[in-house]
């Protein structure tokens, strides 16, 4: 969820930046979004990534839900 928020809030970032705004290393960082692209949630762009289609419709729905 961490991941997918972040890359919502700041889309085109490249991943050493977004690694960096969660105190990640960029290669596990980047490991993780191949995870969500794989399941359809993000897409990648010539720098960076947003979210998919499906991404949108999980952020919003989990958006809903309480805390």
């Amino acid at each position: 969820r961490e991941v997918l928020r972040l890359i919502e809030d700041h889309p085109g970032l490249r991943a050493l930046d977004l690694a960096e705004r969660l105190g990640r290393d960029k290669l596990p960082f980047k490991a993780d979004v191949r995870r969500l692209k794989a399941l359809g949630l993000t897409e990648s762009l010539e720098t960076g990534y947003r979210l998919s289609p499906r991404g949108k419709a999980l952020m919003t729905h989990l958006g809903s839900l309480p805390e």
